[in-house]
């Protein structure tokens, strides 16, 4: 009997010291690892290259130094077209051209002679079609032109002359000239094209 408890003993022992064996033997297991995605590849687009806007060509004649074709930046002045055109001659009669005329590409400007009439192909013929007796110098002040003087201008006839008399009769002066978009008929291509001619008196 005593045999039997000291052979059992033995083999809970036995089985004791092989699991603690196969514990400490035991691999060490790491934490598992999710793995993400491979990211996809974003295509660069190529740069644009930046256009270079060309310079204006304009060309000029009557009483200039150097008429002909010119290439100058857009949106340039008419004095300084004249500059690079070598300047006026002594004939020119300089009332009748609006130095400060903003320049656009395919412009053609005529200086004229005293009592010459500007050709209607020219950019500045408005100035050139009013008549010798008229003593109208542009830029003229909106606020105290009369009828004939806006009548003048390019694509203003006696009846938008006499709606930007009436606004500013019932409004009071024009503060901008930007004000004249108020006036019926007068949209922003007619205000661009009259905008050169005109000026407000601080």
């Amino acid at each position: 009997m005593k045999s039997w408890r000291l052979i059992a003993f033995g083999v809970l022992i036995g089985l004791l010291t092989g699991g603690a064996i196969f514990l400490i033997s035991r691999p060490v297991r790491g934490v598992p690892i999710s793995l993400q995605p491979a990211p996809t590849p974003t295509r660069t687009l190529e740069p644009q290259p930046t256009s270079t806007k060309a310079p204006a060509q304009v060309q000029i004649g009557g009483e200039i130094k150097v008429p002909g074709l010119y290439e100058i930046p857009e949106g340039s002045r008419f004095g300084e077209l004249i500059d690079r055109a070598g300047g006026l001659t002594q004939n020119a009669d300089e009332k009748r051209i609006n130095l400060s005329a903003k320049i656009y590409d395919g412009d053609y400007f005529y200086v004229p002679a005293i009592d010459e009439d500007i050709p209607e192909t020219a950019s500045n013929a408005i100035i050139g079609s009013l008549s010798s007796n008229q003593s109208i110098n542009f830029p003229i002040d909106i606020n105290q032109a009369d009828q004939e003087a806006l009548e003048s201008l390019p694509g203003i006839g006696p009846t938008k002359a006499a709606d930007i008399l009436n606004y500013r009769e019932q409004n009071g002066p024009f503060t901008t000239l930007d004000e004249l978009l108020n006036v019926p008929g007068i949209g922003p291509l007619t205000l661009e094209a009259i905008c050169d001619y005109l000026f407000i008196e601080p």
